[in-house]
């Protein structure tokens, strides 16, 4: 993963230097399209200035030596010599590099620069282009990086110039291009500005792109270096789940094998207690009666108790077989009810029935629903005081198609914070309940793993001193989870 991170980061980084370039590029061109449009205006307007002044008042001495066939003879007349003192004295308070007045044949008839730019030169070469514009009554100008340039002062130096070329006429002369005048600006200073601002742009994106790669870089190896930590801590579990579960299976066979160890002497011990205490010819005192009776009670509770540790167990294991047949939902609930009346009469609790006249069938398995629904009254009489009531009632929930089962008690109720508690594994909610009402904490765990394992749903909500509701849910058609 590292090493793809590090080809993705090069090629990132070739492509974005790439685009930034270009961009950069284009941006230069945008830059000095409008330098050069914004400086040419400002030539043209000289270039104006000069041809409404300077050109004007000297047009007809012009136009008298524009018929001379000789311009290097021009400087032989009074008239030039003070058309080129005026135009040098128009020209020395501009700003500008330098300024060049061309014939329409090509040849120099002024110059505000000195060395050896002399009358009648031939127009440069590179200038041809843009002359030839001007001649055809264009004004035509161009951007000239780096290069060699000779100032007003004779100076030799590299420079940045717009060079701007403006047609001149004379009126004498039938509007007719007659000369040229060449502009030439310097906006080195400018140019480098844009130049700068174009490597420093390209360069900031880079060093950004850089920092980005290099936090992508590091994050990605902490990341690395937590997915690893992450992978062993997984290992671990794994192997802790693997144990546990193994140490799961060695409990559930210990639990088995226990119970069935247990079961055969408290058989016996519930068996021979029955015999002796119903047989005609057993002679005993009623102080020996009351140990028989204790004695066959205390097996019978722990026998229940087995069963539920072992039925417990082989839920939780998954292991628990369930025989499914259609039931009368009706039916089932009365018959439980008629096993817990004694119970609710010795406890002084009344049982209310709260039953459709309509018996209804629905496929579950009948055994473990008829100990789930035991478990269930049984706790309510059990935690609900002398006077109090318990409401059993069921119904057919039509729009989701399942059967509804529900005991409302009016009895101790529970607090909000201990009902995981009591929903948890022999889990009871303070001593002094678990020292007041007996019990091993398994009915009501044992009943909702029965309903999940029946695909039904276990609800529970208690208010304390009002009672509690427990209401499931099971689905009319069983569907094995």
């Amino acid at each position: 993963m590292f090493t793809q991170l590090r080809y993705f980061a090069i090629i990132s980084l070739i492509f974005v230097a790439l685009s930034a370039g270009l961009a950069s590029v284009g941006f230069r061109n945008v830059i000095s399209g409008d330098l050069q449009s914004l400086v040419n205006k400002q030539n043209v307007s000289i270039a104006q200035g000069y041809s409404n002044s300077i050109w004007a008042i000297y047009q007809g001495v012009l136009g008298k030596l524009f018929r001379l066939p000789d311009i290097d003879r021009w400087s032989d007349y009074k008239e030039f010599s003070q058309f080129d003192a005026a135009s040098k004295g128009y020209f020395k308070n501009i700003s500008i590099s330098g300024v060049s007045l061309y014939s329409r044949g090509g040849k120099l008839i002024f110059s505000n620069k000195l060395g050896s730019l002399q009358l009648g030169t031939i127009l440069p070469e590179k200038d041809k282009e843009l002359f030839l514009e001007a001649i055809d009554g264009k004004i035509a100008s161009n951007l000239r990086k780096g290069v060699a340039h000779i100032d007003v002062n004779g100076e030799r130096s590299q420079k940045s110039l717009v060079v701007s070329f403006v047609p001149l006429f004379l009126p004498v002369m039938d509007k007719s291009v007659i000369a040229v005048l060449k502009i030439e600006n310097d906006v080195t200073p400018e140019w480098k500005r844009v130049i700068a601002f174009q490597y420093i742009s390209v360069g900031s994106v880079v060093i950004i792109f850089l920092l980005l790669i290099t936090m992508l870089i590091v994050s990605s190896q902490r990341a690395e270096q937590i997915i690893s930590r992450q992978h062993e801590a997984n290992m671990e579990l794994m192997a802790a789940a693997a144990s546990a579960e193994a140490e799961s299976q060695d409990k559930s066979q210990f639990l088995a094998n226990m119970s069935h160890e247990l079961r055969t002497p408290l058989n016996a011990i519930i068996g021979f207690s029955e015999i002796v205490l119903t047989s005609p010819d057993a002679k005993l005192i009623p102080q020996h009666k009351d140990y028989l009776r204790d004695i066959n009670g205390s097996g019978v509770h722990l026998l229940s108790l087995i069963n539920d540790i072992l039925d417990f167990s082989k839920a939780d294991a998954g292991k628990l077989e369930f025989d499914i047949a259609d039931v009368d939902a009706v039916k089932l609930l009365k018959n439980s009810m008629r096993l817990v009346i004694p119970r609710a009469e010795q406890a002084q609790v009344t049982l209310i029935e709260d039953l459709p006249p309509k018996h209804f069938v629905f496929q579950t398995d009948t055994k473990k629903l008829k100990q789930v629904l035991l478990n269930l009254l049984s706790n309510a009489v059990k935690f609900t005081p002398p006077g109090g009531e318990v409401r059993v009632s069921v119904w057919h929930d039509v729009s989701v198609d399942t059967i509804m089962f529900q005991v409302k008690d009016s009895g101790i109720g529970i607090a909000a914070k201990d009902i995981s508690k009591v929903m948890s594994p022999f889990g009871q909610v303070d001593s002094a309940l678990s020292r007041k009402y007996e019990g091993t904490g398994l009915g009501l765990p044992l009943s909702k793993k029965f309903v999940e394992l029946l695909g039904g749903k276990f609800n529970l909500s208690s208010v304390v001193g009002k009672g509690t509701t427990i209401t499931i849910s099971l689905p009319r058609i069983y569907n094995k989870p």
